[in-house]
């Protein structure tokens, strides 16, 4: 054989055997996003009668939707829409930082915590005003300190939406005052919800009754209410959010623990928004109970690998799963792996899924990792050659 062409072929399986990894992704996929869902309240159940012209009720951990009725209608969402402000507030925001009150966010239309012109409050106790009393002036100061401007904080609710997959749901300002190009579903605005409710200042926030903020630099010159009466008249009410103008009507978000379920109830346009949502939790907690489905590593299987040392790779569930699920449904896992994997694989890439079904209709996924870092074998300079 040329010696040239000998010459050319082992510099080519050696620039294919350095560079190769960089494009083999082990089986690796995305999680479960929070826009997947899976409807539980299709499984035979009587629902409760309401008024409201919008509602979805979620389990928060899961996503999965225990009760819908018009929930992919696009309404406008009133000051619920302060769920999302406060959410990008805090992921973006230095909480404790002092600000002044830019001119800007005085004399909003709208609910109002009445603040005034260069006086100088914290990022926290501005969101304490936000959701607790609803100010707009609030809103809109908020998205000036963290956005830069009303603007570009708006643009930061819109991508925020865009992260959770959210195809129904548009912003047009902070606050909620009525916009046609500000809208949402009963469904989407439960995931925002259920979203903002992993961050513990956001539940501390959303579950304080009174609280007392400064008023142009005197200690507890606002006293605020929160307008939520769910948490003065519900047991299990955690939060999070009421809303209203004339064109949206009255909306409502609540939230509600009980024995380990945590869950998140939205109506839009329902003119008795309290009494519905204790009659849709009230369902939720009656109907559906909370199963231990894993423990974390509990699902533990064996993978072949074709192209390695190791003939084998162990994938586990990272984390615990509990699921909120029909009371008295039959549960059954089933797997769902590849025949074999090839390497390079990284500890922590997915490569196998567990689904979960309760009465025969599939409810969730989870992802099975790689608990290991494989590398691919070493081929000889006969198998580059040859291709062995």
């Amino acid at each position: 054989m040329n010696i040239k062409i000998i010459a050319f072929s082992l510099l080519l399986a050696l620039v294919m055997l350095f560079f190769c990894p960089l494009f083999s992704a082990g089986g690796a996929q995305t999680a479960l996003s929070a826009g997947e869902q899976y409807i539980l309240s299709d499984i035979s159940m009587q629902f409760p009668i309401n008024a409201a012209r919008c509602a979805a009720v979620i389990d928060s951990e899961s996503g999965n939707i225990l009760y819908l009725k018009n929930a992919d209608e696009k309404r406008g969402m009133a000051s619920t829409t302060k769920i999302m402000t406060a959410l990008v507030a805090i992921e973006n925001g230095n909480i404790d930082c002092e600000y002044a009150i830019p001119k800007e966010a005085v004399g909003i239309e709208g609910s109002s915590v009445y603040l005034k012109e260069g006086e100088r409050l914290t990022l926290r106790e501005l969101l304490y005003c936000l959701m607790l009393e609803s100010g707009n002036d609030a809103a809109e100061a908020i998205a000036i300190i963290v956005g830069g401007s009303s603007k570009g904080f708006v643009e930061l609710m819109n991508e925020r939406a865009s992260e959770l997959e959210l195809k129904s749901t548009r912003f047009a300002n902070p606050h909620g005052l009525s916009d046609e190009n500000h809208y949402t579903t009963a469904r989407e605005l439960a995931i925002i919800a259920a979203e903002a409710m992993k961050y513990p200042l956001f539940c501390e926030i959303v579950g304080t009754k009174s609280f007392g903020v400064r008023y142009d630099g005197q200690e507890n010159g606002r006293r605020l209410t929160n307008h939520n009466k769910l948490l003065f008249s519900y047991k299990s009410a955690i939060g999070v959010k009421t809303g209203y103008t004339k064109l949206d009507g009255k909306c409502l978000v609540s939230a509600a623990e009980s024995e380990g379920r945590n869950i998140v109830c939205v109506t839009l346009q329902d003119p008795f928004p309290t009494a519905t949502h204790r009659s849709l939790l009230d369902f939720a907690f009656e109907s559906y109970e909370s199963v231990n489905i894993c423990a974390a590593g509990e699902i533990c299987v064996d993978i072949p690998i074709s192209n390695a040392e190791v003939g084998f790779v162990k994938a586990k569930n990272p984390l615990l799963c509990n699921l909120t699920l029909p009371k008295g449904a039959r549960i059954k896992t089933e797997l769902s792996l590849p025949d074999s994997l090839n390497a390079p694989i990284c500890r922590g890439d997915i490569v196998g899924k567990a689904h979960i079904y309760a009465d025969g209709k599939e409810v969730y996924v989870i992802y099975l990792e790689s608990t290991e870092t494989v590398i691919e074998k070493k081929k000889s300079i006969f198998d580059m050659l040859f291709g062995k």
